[in-house]
Parts: C-alpha cells; sequence; structure tokens
C-alpha cells in the first residue's frame, strides 16, 4: 500500500513530468517515467513506515502471536501482565478474534475461540475485553487467562487510519512533499554532469531518499506525532 500516486507527483508543487528528466543522457519516455514514479513512490512509503516504525498507517488485518505467562506471581495468582496483551501495529480499529492454543506442546496445535467483552454477551462468559489507555489499545483477560507458552496467544485485528482520515491525509501530504524535496534534488544532480551519462536507476542509486535533503528536520518533524515507540515488557511479547 502506497501513499501517493504517479498523478498526486505530477500534480504537486513542482508539476513534475518525464519531460523534466532523462534516461542514458536522452529524454525520458513516458513508460520510463511510470517505472520510475513507482520505484519512487516504493522508496517513499517505505522511508515513511520504517522512520515511524510501522507496518503501514493504512488500515490492513493482522494476525500475530504472542506468549501466554499464565500464573506468574509466587502463590499462583495472575498479576496484571498475564492478564495483558498489547497489539504491536497501533492504532488499533477493531480487534476481530483471540484464540489460545490448548494443545500440549507435542500435539498439534487446537485453537480455542476467546470470547470478547460485548453487547449482547451472557453474563460471565466473556474472557477478555478490548481497552484502551492512551493511543494504545490492549487487550485484559478477565478469566481463561492464556497458559504459559511460546507463541500459544493468536489475536488477528485491524489496524491503521480510515482512508478518509484526517491522520492519512496528513501523511500523504508529507509523502508529497519527500517526492517534491526529491525530485528537485534529483533533476539538479541529473543536470551535473556526471549524471548526464548514466540512467535513471543508476542515478537513483547515488541519492537515497532518506538523505538529509530530501528528509529535512520539516519533514521528521511533521513524522514524529506519528512515530511509534516501542514498548517493552512481556504484554508487548
Amino acid at each position: 500500500m502506497a501513499y501517493l500516486t504517479q498523478g498526486d507527483i505530477e500534480s504537486s508543487a513542482g508539476g513534475w513530468g518525464y519531460q523534466d528528466f532523462k534516461y542514458g543522457g536522452q529524454k525520458m519516455t513516458s513508460a520510463q517515467w511510470t517505472s520510475f514514479c513507482a520505484d519512487l513512490i516504493n522508496s517513499v512509503t517505505a522511508a515513511i513506515n520504517s522512520y515511524c516504525k510501522v507496518t503501514s498507517f493504512e488500515q490492513t488485518t493482522y494476525t500475530e502471536y504472542h506468549n501466554g505467562r499464565g500464573a506468574s506471581a509466587e502463590l499462583g495468582e495472575y498479576l496484571p501482565r498475564d492478564r495483558t496483551f498489547l497489539m504491536r501495529e497501533q492504532p488499533v480499529m477493531s480487534v476481530t478474534s483471540v484464540s489460545e492454543n490448548t494443545a500440549s506442546e507435542t500435539s498439534a496445535p487446537s485453537w480455542t475461540t476467546r470470547i470478547q467483552r460485548a453487547a449482547g454477551i451472557a453474563a460471565n462468559s466473556a474472557d477478555y475485553a478490548v481497552l484502551q489507555r492512551g493511543t494504545m489499545t490492549y487487550i485484559w483477560f478477565f478469566q481463561n487467562v492464556p497458559a504459559f507458552g511460546s507463541n500459544n496467544v493468536q489475536i488477528t485485528y485491524v489496524a491503521g487510519y480510515a482512508a478518509a482520515s484526517a491522520e492519512l491525509d496528513a501523511i500523504r501530504m508529507i509523502a508529497q512533499q519527500i517526492v517534491s524535496n526529491y525530485l528537485a534534488k534529483y533533476r539538479a544532480l541529473q543536470e551535473a554532469s556526471a549524471a548526464r551519462t548514466i540512467g535513471t536507476k543508476e542515478s537513483a542509486d547515488m541519492f537515497k531518499v532518506q538523505v538529509p535533503d530530501v528528509m529535512t528536520p520539516d519533514v521528521r518533524s511533521q513524522l514524529d506525532s506519528f512515530k511509534r515507540m516501542r514498548c517493552m515488557g512481556s504484554a508487548w511479547r
């Protein structure tokens, strides 16, 4: 999933098009420009995701596995950390399912679906609730707390911003700013004598999206508000 399109690039402040760049010392063709834009869009999207430490800001379904911790208190009681499971991708929009592998370590997996607290659920039948603290969403078990094990808790959920959200619009605007910075510097590079004799891909290899002239302090400052901080502790695992 990408945060901008070729049309976004061509309608940006620079008004860029294939006629502005060269390939192998010649004016770039429309087909070469389309391929170049696709590579650039992928690079910019990857750079944003890497900087913000997310898989994607667009809504995506994830399935991840966590370690059950059992009752870790000295007297066999459940501590808060035993009941808490923090999804690794944020923001979480919804939780689809939570299951526990209740089979022994030497048996084939047997996944038991746990019940989420919700309207219409019979009293005392819910196993967990989906809760939020600040911007972080997590699962809290009331009963049937997962036993100690490795990757024995399966959580399927949807995370990311809605397509028409203000947050995703802001990220798209930042992506366009990065592209404009890149193309302005890239064109200047091509105009240098060393760049006139090599192709688009080779020239692109000389100039990366992550360089300071492209990922400027202003761009990084804007992205910082979306940057995910890695959580530590057992709930994350």
